[in-house]
């Protein structure tokens, strides 16, 4: 009778272990199911990225194919606004790019033109020209003398006893040499710090956070800001007096991936005062023309210049040169309709998990297409 219960106790202990065993290899492919499934979606999730990438490719290339609209400002449709057809064929005549679910009108909708892919998947696009900022690489030269770097400056509110040094570091930053500026440092200040001055192009502007004297508060305006861009916030050492707020930053104005000139039918208006010979009163003729009847940028009434020098193409355009009653050639150097610089944002999401990439595109006017110059996912 012993030996039968040491048998059936020994029996249970191995049906527990093969119990134990079971579940553990259930849960074990579960868990690969899962990753599996992840994996797969990794992939599909990207790809809708790429796609949205190629879209916004297709549609900016339809916009500078269209000869009656050979400029680019916020009404239209890449910008986010009412627009026309610019030349779209009509797959694309009422397209949302902001839109992120499936339909007609939306980029799932093109992608997946027979049926609806899915409740959870969900794609959006976000496109910004890059002429609507002046580029840092144009106001850090020397000939481009300190106005661009001076007038930005003053206008975020930067103490004025700050600001040639701050100009001169930029420069300092930005020039090949590593000769010192009467205010500036170079590459024996920042090796204490674990680096030397870029001494060439800017090529992300976050490298201004690099510079000498330019503080996390400039670069993004405002603590609010800062936090939201840097997840963080700067501390004040004690005995320290707390720096102030701006009421915008250095990230507002400037780029490092533009054409160099500035569009103004995007730019804003602190972005067209850094122009040189630019006063307040020219850029409030050019706000006041371009926004229309209803002041507001982006809208049905707006009136963009199609032209710097030349005559307006249609009654809903104007020539700079007709608002400036005169001769545009001290500003015209610095100045142009186009943007030929985007930065795309896509973001995707499938089956749970969603993915941002982040594509900066260039028109190349040899091509006559744009190409990617860089992208990241974010």
């Amino acid at each position: 009778m012993r030996e039968r219960g040491i048998a059936l106790m020994l029996v249970l202990g191995f049906i527990f272990i093969l119990g134990v065993l079971a579940a553990g290899y259930a849960a074990s492919m579960k868990v690969e199911g899962i990753l599996a499934r992840k994996a797969g979606a990794q992939t599909d999730v990207e790809w809708l990225c790429r796609s949205g990438v190629e879209i916004t490719k297709y549609i900016l290339n339809q916009q500078y194919a269209d000869p009656e609209e050979a400029y680019e400002s916020l009404n239209q449709i890449w910008a986010g606004g009412p627009g026309t057809t610019n030349g779209f064929n009509l797959l694309l005549e009422s397209i949302s790019l902001t839109n992120s679910a499936w339909g007609d009108d939306s980029i799932l909708g093109l992608l997946y033109p027979e049926e609806d892919p899915g409740e959870d998947v969900r794609c959006s696009i976000e496109i910004v020209d890059m002429e609507r900022k002046y580029n840092i690489n144009w106001a850090a030269q020397e000939k481009a003398t300190k106005f661009p770097l001076e007038m930005a400056f003053e206008l975020m509110g930067v103490d004025v006893s700050l600001k040639d040094e701050l100009i001169d570091c930029i420069m300092d930053w930005y020039d090949e040499d590593d000769i010192t500026r009467l205010s500036g440092v170079e590459s024996e200040h920042y090796e204490r710090l674990g680096y030397t001055s870029k001494n060439g192009p800017i090529d992300d502007l976050k490298e201004l956070l690099l510079i000498n004297g330019i503080t996390p508060k400039m670069f993004w305006g405002n603590s609010a800001n800062q936090l939201e861009g840097t997840g963080r916030t700067s501390s004040t050492v004690e005995g320290e007096e707390e720096e102030p707020d701006y009421a915008f930053g250095l990230v507002e104005l400037f780029t490092p991936f533009s054409a160099g000139k500035i569009n103004i039918n995007t730019a804003s208006s602190e972005v067209l005062q850094l122009i040189p010979r630019m006063d307040p009163n020219r850029v409030q003729f050019i706000m006041d023309y371009r926004v229309g009847d209803d002041g507001i940028d982006g809208t049905w009434d707006d009136t963009p210049f199609s032209t710097i020098t030349g005559n307006p193409r249609s009654n809903n355009t104007h020539s700079l040169q007709e608002i400036f009653q005169g001769s545009v050639s001290a500003v015209a150097p610095y100045v142009t309709v186009r943007s030929a610089t985007f930065e795309v944002t896509v973001t995707a999401q499938m089956r749970g998990l969603q993915r941002t990439l982040v594509t900066v595109i260039q028109w190349d006017n040899e091509e006559k297409e744009f190409r990617i110059i860089y992208n990241y996912w974010k």
